[in-house]
């Protein structure tokens, strides 16, 4: 916690800070899974965690927010670029240059899991995924899965979205999909199905982060003060429970 104000006040004492903007580019990767990000069919960001989180900082912080859906590929080079000022759901362990960013307090904790078939045997340690056709997010970092990825263990197939692996998992184009807790709680509250089955990754919860860039270091000191407030006042705990307890939407699930 001291080390955290320390940064705090070293950015709001910093004379090299440029004028103050009033606007804030905030990244909401489209790879996100729901319920982290839900978009309208214009592509537009319309609901989900990371924008309750965002329009509730920009409302304490009296600024203005633009939305920029950008592939997980490219949010990190965005922020190292001054391109954008802010990016949430990130750890320092799933991008190449960690230090060069600055990081919000942990808003939560994430547990990924292995979805397969109900049919097939559950999967508990790294040795039950050889020779098997993983599901994964394109542009995403499984670091605990990387050495079985690169020695060809295991083979990585990316898609776009959760609801494209998991339809394929279904049609056994693929043994599993990896995700994340909550991402695969709300698929399945939204498109039940029985045949589907998780079993969490053995290495423990990791914690999940903003990261913001260090090029507008009076702006990121405001945005980290309004962040650790609404971690400690239960805000962002709050905003999670909800979606736990989402609804079902009484869609049918699409055909892929």
């Amino acid at each position: 916690m001291r080390s955290f104000l320390l940064v705090i006040l070293f950015l709001l004492s910093s004379s090299l800070a440029a004028a103050e903007r009033t606007t804030v580019r905030a990244i909401v990767s489209a790879s996100n899974a729901p319920p982290y990000a839900l978009f309208d069919e214009s592509g537009s960001l319309s609901a989900g965690i990371s924008k309750d989180i965002l329009d509730e900082l920009s409302k304490r912080s009296e600024l203005n927010w633009q939305y920029l859906p950008l592939p997980r590929g490219r949010v990190e080079q965005w922020l190292l670029r001054d391109d954008a000022d802010i990016a949430c759901f990130l750890n320092p362990a799933w991008v190449e240059q960690p230090e060069q960013l600055l990081w919000s307090p942990a808003l939560f904790t994430t547990q990924q899991v292995i979805v397969r078939r109900s049919t097939s045997p559950a999967i508990q340690n790294i040795t039950d995924l050889f020779g098997k056709r993983l599901g994964t997010d394109r542009g995403f970092s499984y670091p605990e899965l990387d050495a079985i990825f690169a020695q060809r263990l295991a083979v990585r197939d990316d898609a776009s979205s959760l609801q494209i692996n998991l339809s394929r998992l279904q049609k056994q184009r693929l043994d599993a999909v990896l995700t994340v807790d909550l991402a695969y709680l709300y698929h399945q509250q939204q498109y039940p199905s029985e045949d589907l089955q998780a079993d969490p990754l053995w290495a423990e919860p990791a914690n999940v982060y903003c990261a913001l860039n260090q090029h507008q270091p009076e702006l990121t000191a405001r945005l980290l003060l309004t962040l650790q407030q609404m971690v400690a006042d239960g805000t962002v705990a709050n905003i999670l429970q909800r979606y736990r307890q989402a609804e079902p939407s009484n869609q049918s699930t699409p055909v892929l």
